[in-house]
């Protein structure tokens, strides 16, 4: 065993020898980059979270070890406790690059004791930034009006919410249901589907639409895409189609059946145009199912990316589960960004499968956004940063230029 002294305390590294070449040269050089833009630039201009010195627990993470060696037990803290491979760990560190400072050492003691899942780790790690005491008194919170919620696995996707704001949504669900079966439109979903609560609830992540939406409204839309046909599974893979208006559902529904179209939930969110008929042509929703069916149906998405960054078919549902945007991706809109990645800029496959939301920005975007860094000399062991909004790009840009001078 490794151990390294902080604050005069000793502190045991888990069992765990994490020594890939991924972790050493990518996720450490990330770090250090961060550092040296923490020096450029001072504190003060970075959001990199909450900056109140109470947030941190000092007495966990002061210690004397290095930035790689605080890292590393950090991973090997999260390997131990909720069961995660190494690959899994590195993801968490890649998607948040800061966590490993701000993490509570007895919170993971905590949500290992309320029986918090690996699954729901994953989706949320950043419950590791809370402390215990907060944790807790927002189960209280959730748990005095739906006794069932009690369970973190099925409520830890609200968390990221404040007291108040956690108060004011399950009231306001609870006074939306006194008139239906089900205590709130999320036991609705979850019985009408017929699916645990906590898989609804865990939805929340990326539609939060549905926080507001009303019972009668989502009630209406799930019902008439059931009476359509539409199977469960796929209703509950792309609950976006109820952002559509019931009416707007029906009228959509019936131009699908009389074209003898099946009835999907991603055709029925096709844009207007492909509904709009023409005197010569009629409908154009033929022609937009054939494309898409094309397009989706006759190439695995999943296959493919399989095959072209040579991993298991788990590390691509991982992918999809980390970024949502690409279980909808085309093979039109990802085959050209990973040919370029691949083939022209032979990069790593390790550094996509760590950021899949390389595959969905515009081609065009990718392909300047590397020729900047090359031109500037500027060295990536991540393309995490292509993939941020165009200000923070220039931004890295532009903190780089001083270094090269």
């Amino acid at each position: 065993m490794r151990s390294f002294i902080a604050n005069h305390i000793q502190f045991t590294l888990p069992q765990i020898e994490l020594e890939t070449n991924i972790f050493k040269k990518a996720i450490t050089r990330r770090i250090f980059t961060c550092y040296q833009l923490s020096e450029m630039k001072g504190d003060q201009s970075l959001n990199f979270g909450k900056a109140d010195e109470t947030y941190f627990d000092f007495k966990e993470l002061e210690c004397n070890g290095s930035a790689e060696q605080r890292v590393e037990y950090f991973m090997a803290l999260m390997c131990e406790t909720f069961k995660l491979s190494e690959q899994e760990a590195e993801n968490i560190v890649e998607h948040y690059p800061f966590l490993w400072k701000e993490f509570f050492r007895k919170t993971f003691t905590y949500l290992k004791s309320t029986g918090l899942e690996k699954e729901t780790f994953i989706q949320y790690p950043w419950l590791i930034a809370m402390s215990p005491e907060e944790i807790n008194l927002k189960i209280q919170i959730i748990s005095k009006t739906f006794s069932d919620w009690q369970n973190v696995n099925v409520c830890a996707g609200l968390f990221k919410y404040s007291n108040i704001k956690i108060g004011k949504l399950v009231s306001n669900w609870k006074k939306d249901a006194k008139e239906f079966d089900q205590p709130s439109k999320f036991h609705f979903l979850a019985h009408a589907l017929k699916v645990p609560i906590g898989v609804i609830m865990n939805q929340l992540e990326t539609k939060s639409f549905l926080l507001s939406m009303s019972y009668s409204r989502i009630q209406e839309g799930v019902n008439i895409c059931l009476e359509a046909g539409v199977e469960r599974k796929d209703l509950l893979n792309d609950l976006w189609v109820l952002r559509n208006r019931p009416v707007k559902l029906q009228n959509r529904i019936e131009t699908l059946l009389q074209s003898k179209i099946p009835v999907k939930p991603w055709v029925l969110r096709a844009r207007i145009e492909s509904f709009q008929t023409t005197p010569n042509s009629g409908s154009h929703i033929q022609e937009y199912w054939e494309e898409r069916k094309d397009a989706e149906h006759d190439h695995n998405l999943s296959a493919y990316l399989e095959t072209q960054l040579k991993c298991d078919p788990t590390v691509v549902a991982r992918m999809m589960k980390v970024f949502p945007n690409l279980q909808r991706a085309t093979m039109r809109k990802v085959k050209p960004n990973i040919d370029y990645l691949l083939i022209e800029k032979r990069v790593d496959p390790s550094l996509i499968i760590m950021t899949p939301r390389i595959l969905c920005i515009k081609f065009e975007t990718l392909k300047d956004r590397l020729e900047q860094l090359e031109t500037k000399g500027i060295p990536f062991s991540s393309l995490w940063m292509i993939c941020r909004c165009q200000r923070h790009f220039d931004d890295y840009i532009n903190r780089w230029n001083p270094k090269r001078s």
